[in-house]
C-alpha cells in the first residue's frame, strides 16, 4: 500500500496532536475547576450597574451611564457618570452649591468611556480638564471625603472618593 506526500503529512500531523489532547493523568476535571474558581472570583474591569453604584453613594440625579470602580485596598472609589444634557445641568447646580470650584486635571483612566479618553488624547497626556467640588453630598460610609469634577465640555462627571 502507497501513500501520497500530502496523506503521510496528515498522518504523522494527527499523531503528533492527539497525545498533546489528552492529560497525562487523564483527568482534566480539578484543573478546569480550579481555573473556573479563581476567575469568578477575580474582578474583570470597571462595574456599570447604576443601582449598584447607588447603594454605595448618593446620586441626586439618575446617570445615563456609569463606569465605576472600587479598590476596597485601597478604600477607595471611582466612578464617572454621564447624565442627560437637561440632568447634567442640574447636578451642576448641585454640586456648585457644596462650595468654590477648583479647576483640575485628571489622569484619564483606561476603563474610562471613549469619549473622555479621546479628550484625554488630544492633550497628549491622557489628562481632562474640569471644575472640581467637595463630595460631601454624595458621600455613604465607608466612604468620608472626595471631590466630584464636571469634565469641560461634556455631561461627564469624575466622582473620586475615599474612607
Amino acid at each position: 500500500m502507497r501513500f501520497s506526500k500530502p496523506a503521510v503529512l496528515v498522518i504523522l500531523l494527527a499523531l503528533q496532536i492527539l497525545p498533546s489532547c489528552s492529560s497525562p493523568n487523564g483527568n482534566n476535571n480539578a484543573a478546569n475547576t480550579s481555573v473556573t474558581n479563581t476567575s469568578s472570583t477575580a474582578q474583570t474591569g470597571p462595574k456599570d450597574n447604576i443601582e449598584e453604584l447607588g447603594m454605595l453613594v448618593r446620586l441626586p440625579f439618575v446617570p445615563e451611564e456609569v463606569a465605576w470602580e472600587e479598590k476596597p485596598e485601597q478604600k477607595k472609589l471611582v466612578a464617572v457618570l454621564r447624565f442627560s444634557p437637561e440632568n447634567a445641568a442640574k447636578m451642576a447646580a448641585e454640586v456648585a452649591k457644596n462650595g468654590q470650584a477648583s479647576a483640575d486635571t485628571l489622569t484619564v483612566e483606561s476603563w474610562y468611556p471613549n469619549e473622555l479618553i479621546a479628550q484625554g488624547e488630544l492633550t497628549g497626556e491622557s489628562t481632562v480638564k474640569g471644575q472640581s467640588y467637595p463630595a460631601e453630598p454624595f458621600l455613604n460610609p465607608p466612604y468620608t471625603k472626595g471631590k466630584i469634577t464636571r469634565v469641560e465640555n461634556t455631561d461627564y462627571f469624575i466622582l473620586q472618593i475615599s474612607s
